[in-house]
């Protein structure tokens, strides 16, 4: 019984990993690609900064929280939602957090069938 919870628990990760991957892969298809001006930077905690943006009229914080911090005057190119500016990624890190979370699904998958396989079995 308790590989078939196990076997849940894949599941459920996986799920919340597509929707992750959905949010990711919408942006890059419908978002809108500029570049923004690093206008400021700060210390959210140690060792994790944050940077406030400028691209067109807007002025938004990102939400990665950075080890580096990025140098005041930097241009770094995003993707925004042109419905929500608030939510954009980096475009670098767009491409590298899409092929994450599907490996990562992979991985929930592969664990899942393993659970649910033995669970099936041993009944």
């Amino acid at each position: 019984m308790k590989d078939l919870i196990w076997g849940i628990i894949g599941i459920v990760i996986a799920l919340f990993g597509a929707v992750y991957l959905i949010k990711l892969m919408l942006l890059k298809k419908s978002g809108v690609e500029t570049v923004a001006e690093v206008i400021a930077v700060r210390e959210k905690k140690k060792g994790a900064y944050v940077h406030t943006l400028r691209f067109g009229e807007w002025e938004k914080d990102d939400t990665s929280g950075f080890s580096q911090p990025f140098n005041v005057g930097d241009m770094k190119e995003i993707v925004y939602n042109p419905k929500k500016p608030s939510q954009f990624e980096y475009k670098e890190e767009l491409k590298k957090n899409i092929i994450i979370a599907a490996a990562l699904i992979a991985m929930a998958l592969v664990f899942s069938a393993k659970w649910l396989i033995s669970g099936v079995g041993a009944m």
